[in-house]
């Protein structure tokens, strides 16, 4: 008799969780309430341990939807178009928040809502087009009529408290962008993940053998005819190199590079700008290449003494399908680098921003992939190339989705899948350049093909015909744009000379003084074949 108590017992306790979650997804889905963001599925790699403490404290950051937003990006098409009469025709920050946030009643509305919820109004901040507000879970959890629960990746044992759905009051549905985090599993990653591009101690044979085994600036000045002059320094033409999950630029391996690649330009330096509680930590034991190689080439390359790295705090889990992993903690750097290049004024923003991270555009919710390319697009109004290294992972790693259908299918990466910014493929050789075979390629799920395109796409499509039909989507914008070297790097980290590749490199070569465009026509027939398709 007992034991069949406790199988009552414990059905009772099982029929009550399954209603209690049916509820929710009741209220969710209830005449009040509309869903603006759902996963049909954890995704893979990741396990449900359990809920979070309703005390816990959640930063949450509401994007308040934009207005003309297809104008917008027609706009930015436009100003970025050779031969268009709104060519280099730039926007300032107050154009670009007046073209996309004239009205206040979406802010008003929503403020209006965290009101009603007695959220504090000292919890509560307001930004152009943002507004975040802490609360904890419990609170959010009635908020957005959902449940939030504690995911732990299976490889790494990183730990993020996320939700399968959300949902806001239907009178909001249309002013709401999104709300994160929430949805977003997947967070950056550095291009630096196959064994063969791991770094290793330079060998007196390479410096032997000078530009035909090893890259450094002057080679790449040879082989792309850039001059090494010394232009008159320029405060608009500044260079921003970003820095994530907690790469440090060390200025001892800074000074010591330029000393050795770039003796004319030995007095430069760059600045450190910090965000979000970022660090620039000198003493650190950690590796930091993926920052020595951003500074040291982008300053001995860059025909501009004024070099800023971005800083930026936080690490988060990461999702690369089948592939590696990085224990983290929760918290999301990427979009606070945004929103905070986006509030610089126009006369502080850099000319140019470099990144040389990136992720599977599938680890990536639409919408929030959708928001963050329009933020891109916004920086390349105001007059900022935005460049981003395509990938190491070829077209995808293991290339099976992460939806729970397991399809074969190529992965490209985001950022550089968005059609708002430059995405960069790798080449090695000098006679001829070719692609390397591990350069990412590929075409988005998530964004249309943009016109600009469409001469070199079609073309490349039909030599390819048939082959891998079903493997890619030929209509999604393709990358990489261009290509440039990308094997064989000289970098200096932690006082010793390292020999490395990747596309981490090809984000920052290719921002070279002015000149360097004439290399894009060289280039040019290389750009597609780095899709690695064929």
């Amino acid at each position: 008799m007992p034991s069949q108590q406790m199988v009552l017992f414990a059905y009772t306790i099982g029929a009550f969780s399954l209603v209690l979650h049916l509820l929710v997804a009741a209220l969710a889905t209830g005449p009040r309430y509309s869903v603006v963001e759902r996963l049909e599925k954890i995704p893979d790699g990741w396990v449900d341990v359990g809920t979070p403490s309703p005390s816990k404290p959640i930063e949450l950051q509401l994007a308040v939807h934009p207005e003309k937003i297809t104008e917008f990006e027609q706009r930015v098409i436009e100003i970025s178009t050779p031969g268009n009469q709104n060519y280099g025709r730039h926007m300032s920050r107050d154009e670009v928040r007046n073209f996309l946030y004239s009205s206040d009643v979406a802010p008003r509305k929503v403020l209006s809502w965290l009101k009603a919820a007695h959220i504090p109004a000292t919890s509560i901040n307001k930004h152009t087009g943002w507004i975040t507000f802490t609360v904890p879970v419990s609170q959010a959890e009635q908020l957005l009529r959902t449940r939030f629960y504690t995911f732990e990746h299976k490889k790494s044992r990183a730990t993020v408290v996320r939700t399968l759905k959300y949902s806001v009051p239907k009178e909001l549905r249309s002013f709401v962008q999104m709300i994160q985090p929430t949805t977003r599993f997947g967070q950056l990653m550095p291009q630096t993940e196959p064994p063969l591009l791991q770094a290793l101690p330079v060998t007196l044979k390479d410096l032997v053998a000078g530009c035909s085994s090893i890259v450094t600036p002057s080679c790449l000045r040879k082989l792309y005819g850039i001059s090494d002059s010394k232009p008159k320094p320029d405060r608009r033409n500044r260079l921003g190199v970003s820095g994530f999950l907690d790469q440090y630029a060390r200025y001892s391996d800074f000074h010591q590079f330029l000393r050795l690649y770039a003796p004319n330009i030995t007095d430069n330096n760059y600045t450190v700008e910090l965000i979000n509680g970022g660090l620039n930590l000198q003493d650190s034991l950690e590796d930091s290449s993926e920052a020595s190689l951003d500074i040291q080439y982008a300053a001995a390359l860059a025909d501009t003494p004024f070099t800023t790295f971005y800083s930026t705090a936080g690490r988060g889990p990461v999702i690369r399908d089948l592939g590696h992993n990085d224990p983290s903690d929760p918290h999301e750097p990427y979009l606070e680098q945004l929103r905070y290049l986006l509030d610089l004024p126009d006369d502080e923003l850099p000319a140019v921003l470099t990144t040389s991270y990136g992720e599977l555009e599938q680890s990536v919710p639409e919408i929030y992939a959708r928001t963050t390319c329009n933020m891109f697009a916004q920086l390349g109004a105001r007059g900022v190339s935005v460049i981003f290294s395509s990938g190491d992972s070829g077209v995808g790693d293991s290339c099976i989705t992460n939806d729970g259908t397991n399809r074969t299918r190529f992965q490209p990466l985001y950022p550089a899948s968005c059609p708002f910014v430059t995405s960069v493929g790798g080449t090695y050789g000098k006679e001829p350049e070719m692609a390397i075979g591990y350069s990412t390629g590929g075409f988005s799920e998530y964004f249309p093909r943009p016109s600009y395109q469409d001469g070199s796409v079609n073309q490349y499509l039909s030599q390819l015909g048939s082959k891998w039909e079903g493997l890619y989507n030929p209509n999604g914008r393709a990358i990489p744009d261009v290509a440039a070297q990308a094997d064989h790097f000289i970098i200096m980290d932690h006082g010793q000379l390292l020999k490395t590749g990747g596309t981490r490199f090809v984000a920052i070569t290719w921002w070279l003084p002015r000149t360097i465009l004439t290399c894009c026509l060289v280039l040019r027939r290389l750009c597609l074949l780095v899709l690695s398709l064929g």
